[in-house]
């Protein structure tokens, strides 16, 4: 009788939950909003605040600059998106666009005049966001973890998490989104065609169109053919105001990548962490992973991971090819890991961005993070598929070239993945 009323009691209360629309990420045992922060901004504010570290930088342009070298974030990787479509929309305009930069596990914004703005992927609880204020004076300056963001970031468009988002917009010429003209979710299955709408794009791409580098002008005009194949972008902003002179059309790509894969990660830990708090309070504290709603959670999940790091989606990089910064390109390969000559990272962009279709981001936080079970079943797949002729009709059909030399890397780098080559 007594499991039988905590059983009744536990129902009402995820139905109250359910009513009045609280998200599984506010929930037990998530907490997000109350959780107490793990992350590399949260670790320096604590060091800022105890004076055992500081951020240099007598301008918000420097300050910028040391916070992504605190972070590791090269400055080639910056992207510039000019539609209002952010937090900070009343100082975007196409002369004063907001930069994005991002490696890994971190994005960082910065519009000038305006906040720098900080996403960090490395924290258990999920995606943690900050603002700072670069105007105000260096002792007073704060990380502020920021709520206000989620009005944005956590919805249908981010898994119902919190999460990132690209959107391709048609903005009008002060960069504000002409909603009834529509908007694109820019995800890696994307068609270039419809991607970067409300972004500057530097980068050559051939005859594909995309429609970055232009507005809807006097007359409900949209050139689709004007901007292609920029490489310098000052006769529309003064690049001097930013770290870098372009929006390289290489680093969205990948950001739009890496977006997805946060998202998914994210997305399947709380989900699958809220499944498993309600399974104990129904079982009396016990948890069982081989019943029958919880197997399936694990191998939808895993399979929804598999798609996004064997780029099973991935629309066609156009025919004529894709070609970025060396910059960029040479910072993006460096941060990673290489064994025998070869790297998750190398580029490939002709017909698909990457030389190896298994992503360089099993190597992130948000992977590291992910339940055991789940990354257990992700890790046993990937190396199935990996050591094997055989491919899933739902995955990507990859080479025997690209099989060989990705299991070479994770057998050399990747602990868990060795781990459970080894115990086979």
């Amino acid at each position: 009788m007594h499991l039988y009323l905590q059983r009744l009691f536990l129902l009402i209360a995820v139905s109250h939950s359910a009513l009045y629309g609280q998200p599984n990420y506010e929930l037990q045992p998530s907490n997000y909003s109350k959780a107490q922060e793990s992350n590399t901004i949260s670790r320096l504010q604590a060091a800022m605040d105890e004076q055992r570290r500081t951020l240099p930088g007598s301008s918000p342009k420097e300050l910028l600059k040391s916070l992504l070298d605190e972070l590791g974030i090269p400055t080639s990787s910056q992207t510039l998106v000019f539609s209002k479509t952010s937090l900070q929309r009343d100082l975007i305009t196409p002369k004063n666009p907001r930069a994005i930069y991002f490696n890994r596990d971190f994005y960082v914004g910065y519009v000038p005049g305006g906040l720098i703005e900080v996403v960090a992927c490395d924290d258990p609880t999920g995606m943690m966001f900050y603002s700072l204020n670069p105007n105000e004076a260096p002792e007073q300056r704060k990380f502020v973890r920021s709520s206000e963001c989620l009005l944005c970031h956590a919805n249908s468009r981010t898994k119902e998490i919190p999460g990132l988002l690209v959107r391709s917009v048609y903005p009008d010429k002060e960069g504000q989104p002409i909603l009834s003209w529509g908007d694109h979710l820019t995800t890696p299955s994307s068609p270039v065609s419809e991607r970067w709408g409300g972004w500057y794009v530097t980068g050559k791409h051939g005859s594909a169109k995309h429609l970055g580098n232009k507005w809807v002008k006097e007359g409900n005009r949209f050139n689709n053919s004007h901007g292609s194949n920029l490489e310098d972008l000052t006769e529309y902003i003064k690049t001097d105001n930013y770290l870098a002179p372009g929006s390289d059309i290489t680093a969205l790509m990948v950001m739009e990548h890496q977006i997805e894969f946060h998202n998914t990660c994210y997305a399947a830990k709380t989900n699958f962490e809220r499944q498993v708090y309600l399974h104990k309070a129904l079982y009396d504290g016990k948890v069982d992973y081989t019943s029958e709603a919880l197997s399936k959670a694990i191998h939808s999940y895993a399979e929804g991971i598999l798609k996004v790091m064997l780029f099973a989606d991935e629309a066609l990089v156009p025919v004529d090819g894709i070609q970025g910064s060396k910059e960029f390109e040479r910072d993006f390969i460096a941060a990673g890991m290489e064994y025998d000559g070869h790297s998750l990272r190398e580029l490939r962009m002709q017909r698909r961005m990457f030389k190896y279709r298994c992503s360089y981001m099993i190597f992130s936080k948000s992977f590291e993070y992910l339940p055991t079970p789940i990354k257990q079943k992700v890790l046993e797949d990937l190396h199935t598929i990996l050591t094997s002729d055989n491919n899933r009709p739902s995955l990507p059909e990859l080479s025997s070239r690209e099989k060989q030399r990705a299991h070479a890397i994770l057998l050399n780098h990747h602990e868990a993945y060795k781990k459970v080559a080894t115990s086979r």
